[in-house]
């Protein structure tokens, strides 16, 4: 279960899967709900983690963490950026796929 929060600090129910928000200080924040031992009555809302957004793009875990200025590892916020930025891997994949498969079914009938 996820909660999507808008500029009118609105919040509403989304599907896990859906978009995640390039510009999560625009208050286009993606959170998700998570039950504690005192069970469903008790969840609890927390933002969605940089490599739960990489898991659900489809990427690699660490995929968007690259090390910046020295450091070893990169700050959240370009991170969920780069995430928002991007396409779910499957998704492209599949519709480069059916883009071949069109264009081949062209090329034969040019034939």
């Amino acid at each position: 279960m996820a909660f999507a929060q808008n500029q009118r600090d609105e919040v509403r129910l989304m599907d896990v899967s859906a978009a995640l928000g390039a510009e999560p200080g625009m208050k286009q924040q993606t959170f998700v709900a998570e039950g504690h031992n005192g069970g469903p009555s008790l969840w609890q809302v927390r933002r969605l983690t940089p490599r739960e957004c990489e898991r659900l793009q489809g990427f690699p875990d660490g995929y968007t963490d690259v090390p910046y200025r020295r450091r070893n590892c990169s700050a959240d916020g370009p991170r969920y950026k780069a995430l928002g930025n991007s396409m779910p891997v499957n998704v492209m994949a599949y519709l480069g796929a059916r883009i071949q498969m069109v264009e081949d079914i062209m090329r034969e009938d040019a034939k």
